[in-house]
């Protein structure tokens, strides 16, 4: 069924309202960071099924695990352990000349004994790079603590972005002299997490006391790739030699993670290493690791232990240990891998696209079926491509284009069927008591080719009554001559819905149909004609069956009369009728009682066996004179149609 040209155009105007709304509101909220959350989540999702295959061969971490954590706080007393772990692991690794040794551990405060064995050792190794942070609030430690260490500053060109450490809300917690001394770099290791607590994006650089100082993944990377300390941002994309990084306004890049973290990159726990350094003092079961195993190598140093790390929930694990991060990150600028987030222009372009595919199926299609299989298809393929395009280091907009999808099928749905849909349902309700369900869908599907409000038309016009029905109620039982009745008012409109006739009304136990109202090209006065014919046969049938179970018979007569009459809703206020009036319908009542003077059974007019065209067999009758006019009318008794002609 298709719509009207008026119905249409007023559908088409409700859903591009209605979806352009839903666009400018979706874009607003999302402009204002009302969805980031929801966003984030969908990024979660597609980084956990897109992750990479394990990260850099390169880098190795040398893990404080807890079968590690626990047998070593036997022999060594509580975290943190004395620096001679660390000084000896140092001096083993050394001659296996690791292209640089990053500790995940804060060496601030001093341990006199050993600061400078250790000290000694880091300065020999010429390849270790220590880390500091920032902490929150103030240290009492004197002023000299607030000014982070010289080798991480970082000189920028162009625009310096992200938020500055406030002095007076940021302090400094920096390794001790003696021992950054000697180091070959260092950094910040700050992260950034969400407001949810996750951490997805990172800080290349972070700003304290006026000056840009490095993180510490920036600060290796420089080391490892020899470059000097300056960088550059533009709009959206951080610069440093061969480095580049796609960022946002903050200057952070969204991390690319490699695996679920925990089996990221090789590990080699911290006992097997203590046992390679003192392999007497171990059981031979306990595999060894070489110096030179070393050779080339990113060595990290840092726990994974149970309560002796600070946990850092990923996108792809909820228990990720700092060092986990660290290597990832260092990974990611080494080798550039950044998510690049899509431009807000073809954000806004997706946004359209999403909202307006189901808007578009719901104007061009009747049937829900279709919209709900677009906008679902729409919506699975469109999450498909999300997740490639991610797994290509791409973040297209997820959520509020998925989001629009549905809430524009749901929206422009609702809309339709609570105007329109409801509308023509009334209408095909209101059909549907008078006319077939052949001529309804029909109708509804022409309905743009039709005025209901009234208009002239050549309708073929019958008209049935029941004869003496007056007699025949006051001899019989009320209840049981109301059941015949129905029956044969069943029987008679069935025959009328089979040649697509309209039922205009039940007047009492008369009947009142016409043909043409809506199908002007079908031959209308044949129908009506066979149709009357039918109903004297079903009469018969039924008489049989009444008088053999004690019921009286009925006679009736039928009128047919073909004329122009006006069609349509008649009427004002609340009393409207679906109906034809005019001298044809009159006429058409008239040849019905006529029956009775000329005890006979159908009456047609002149006009209806005119448009017979030869195929009636008929009996003439004469001529009538309808009440009003001055001129007869010739009329005919029906006795039988040449089917071959209809």
């Amino acid at each position: 069924m298709t719509y009207s040209v008026g119905t249409h155009h007023k559908l088409r105007q409700g859903l591009v309202t209605i979806t352009a709304l839903l666009i400018a509101a979706l874009a607003a909220l999302d402009h204002s960071g009302s969805f980031d959350w929801l966003e984030n989540r969908s990024s979660d999702i597609r980084a956990r099924r897109t992750v990479d295959p394990p990260g850099d061969h390169d880098i190795v971490i040398i893990d404080i695990d807890n079968a590690s954590y626990s047998a070593l706080t036997r022999k060594l007393g509580r975290w943190p352990w004395t620096r001679r772990v660390w000084t000896e692991l140092l001096r083993y690794l050394t001659p296996g000349q690791p292209k640089l040794v990053i500790f995940d551990i804060l060496f601030s405060g001093s341990e006199p004994d050993v600061d400078p064995e250790f000290a000694a050792a880091i300065r020999h190794a010429g390849n270790v790079l220590l880390p500091f942070a920032f902490v929150s609030g103030q240290l009492d430690t004197g002023d000299d603590v607030f000014t982070p260490p010289a080798a991480a500053a970082v000189k920028l060109e162009g625009r310096t972005p992200g938020t500055a450490l406030d002095r007076t809300a940021w302090s400094l917690n920096a390794p001790e002299s003696a021992l950054l001394a000697g180091a070959a770099t260092t950094g910040s290791n700050l992260g950034s997490a969400d407001p949810d607590g996750i951490t997805r994006r990172l800080p290349l650089v972070l700003r304290y006391e006026g000056k840009t100082w490095s993180t510490v993944w920036l600060a290796a990377a420089l080391r490892l790739l020899k470059l000097p300390p300056t960088a550059q941002f533009s709009d959206d994309e951080f610069t440093a030699g061969p480095i580049h990084l796609p960022v946002d306004g903050e200057g952070r890049y969204v991390v690319r993670w490699h695996g679920d973290t925990l089996n990221s990159y090789q590990r080699v726990p911290i006992w097997e290493m203590i046992c390679s350094i003192y392999p007497s003092q171990c059981d031979p079961g306990v595999r060894r690791h070489p110096a030179s195993e070393f050779a080339g190598k990113i060595v990290l140093v840092g726990a994974s232990a149970a309560g002796s790390f600070e946990v850092r929930p990923t996108a792809v694990s909820e228990t990720a240990p700092g060092m986990f991060v660290l290597a990832t990150s260092l990974d990611n600028v080494l080798h550039s891998q950044g998510i690049r987030r899509s431009s807000w222009q073809l954000s806004l372009a997706l946004l359209i696209l999403m909202t307006t595919l189901p808007a578009w199926a719901v104007l061009r299609y009747r049937s829900i079926t279709t919209p709900l299989s677009v906008t679902l298809g729409a919506i699975f393929v469109y999450a498909a491509v999300c997740f490639v395009a991610y797994g290509q280091q791409f973040w297209l907009p997820m959520s509020v284009p998925l989001l629009g999808a549905a809430l524009s099928f749901t929206g422009n749905t609702a809309f339709r069927y609570l105007t329109v849909d409801r509308e023509l349902s009334r209408t095909r309700g209101t059909l549907e008591r008078y006319v077939s369900p052949q001529l309804v869908s029909y109708i509804m599907d022409h309905l743009g080719e039709f005025n209901f409000k009234g208009e002239k038309k050549k309708l073929t016009i019958l008209f049935s009554d029941v004869r003496s029905f007056t007699t025949l109620t006051e001899h019989s039982d009320p209840v049981e001559l109301l059941e015949q009745l129905n029956e044969y008012l069943e029987a008679m409109t069935d025959i009328i819905f089979r040649y697509d006739g309209i039922v205009d009304k039940f007047i009492g136990d008369g009947i009142m149909a016409h043909w043409g109202a809506f199908t002007p090209d079908r031959p209308n006065a044949r129908l009506a004609a066979q149709a009357a014919l039918d109903m004297m046969s079903r009469l018969a049938t039924l008489n049989e069956h009444w008088v053999s179970i004690g019921r009286p018979p009925l006679d009736i007569g039928i009128g047919v009369h073909t004329d122009t009459v006006i069609f349509g809703n008649v009427g004002t206020g609340k009393k409207v009728d679906f109906t034809a009036i005019g001298d044809g319908v009159n006429l058409a009542a008239r040849l019905e009682s006529s029956n009775k003077e000329y005890k006979t059974h159908i009456i047609i007019s002149a006009a209806t066996l005119a448009e017979l065209d030869g195929a009636a067999q008929t009996n003439a009758l004469g001529s009538i004179i309808v009440k009003g006019k001055t001129v007869g009318v010739q009329i005919f008794e029906l006795l039988a149609l040449d089917g071959s002609k209809i």
